[in-house]
């Protein structure tokens, strides 16, 4: 496993150690109590939430390894010499332009100089062109970004996750998405079991009350911040919008990516074969289409 930040490693160790101290207090503490009152459910919940703890094992590497997808470094040698120049050109006068969009957002009590060109320059329309990276000296495809973190391209680039300590991209989003649904039904079947168990008369005693009482109240914290995450997610993968994108504001009111169907937007993402939804499976690598330039036509 290649680390792209050193600091990262310490935010995966704690990932772990939460994820391993909720499974243990759940199934060494809480489980051995109930299964002296209920043997039967208790050895079901027992193999059920350990196949769960499995998945979310599974899904928390894959989106640790798998690449989040990269341009071919091959890719500019596709492209004709005067339009890989229209293209730098192109893409230094959009950066420009930005850039002083930008400023002048921040900064209302100067009136920046914007000519014409400026005012007529529509972003949606530039993110749906081919641009060019200087950094890595290659081309972008669109909603490709580069991440100052990875110091890579990303393919439809979502956002860097120090969590993952890795880019969450075309190619890993699914196993990101696929970590916290798993995750949410670990979480959530600690808060509501023990819970019920401490509101109930419970005969749990020391050591163990104390550390069930613990692992419900860190779940139902981490339950609240990953559901929300988690719907954060769900949602923009349904309007196909990326973390990126949905900080620009023109693509609120006009998204040239969002397909007619809600569900073809998820099978963008997630693969047409819906086993791949289910599972942290790697999908096979299909031959990408050059996507000429609009420069050529």
């Amino acid at each position: 496993m290649k680390f792209q930040n050193p600091k990262g490693i310490l935010s995966v160790i704690f990932v772990y150690g939460i994820i391993l101290s909720e499974y243990y207090v759940f199934v060494f503490h809480y489980l051995p109590y109930r299964y002296s009152n209920n043997s039967g459910s208790t050895i079901f919940i027992g193999i059920e939430f350990t196949l769960i703890y499995f998945m979310i094992h599974w899904a928390y590497i894959q989106a640790q390894i798998q690449s989040p997808g990269h341009p071919s470094p091959d890719l500019a040698k596709n492209y004709q010499e005067h339009t890989l120049e229209e293209i730098k050109s192109r893409t230094k006068k959009h950066s420009e332009i930005i850039q002083k969009k930008r400023k002048q957002k921040l900064m209302k009590k100067y009136e920046l100089a914007i000519d014409e060109e400026d005012e007529l320059f529509d972003i949606i329309q530039a993110m749906q062109l081919d641009s060019y990276c200087f950094k890595c000296k290659n081309v972008k495809q669109p909603r490709t970004h580069h991440c100052k973190e990875c110091n890579k391209c990303i393919l439809r680039m979502d956002h860097h996750c120090p969590w993952v300590n890795n880019c969450i991209g075309q190619k890993n989003h699914r196993f990101f998405c696929q970590f916290i649904i798993y995750a949410l039904l670990c979480l959530s079947q600690c808060v509501i079991f023990i819970t019920i168990e401490m509101f109930g008369d419970t005969q749990l005693k020391g050591d163990s009350k104390f550390l069930c009482q613990m692992c419900a109240l860190t779940s139902l914290l981490l339950c609240l911040s990953m559901g929300t995450l988690l719907g954060f997610h769900l949602y923009h993968i349904a309007k196909n919008v990326t973390t990126v994108e949905f900080h620009i504001e023109e693509m609120k009111t006009d998204n040239p990516f969002s397909k007619s169907k809600v569900i073809d937007n998820f099978k963008e993402l997630f693969g047409s074969e819906y086993i791949h939804w289910i599972l942290p499976l790697t999908q096979s690598e299909s031959k990408v289409r050059i996507k000429h330039d609009s420069f050529e036509l």
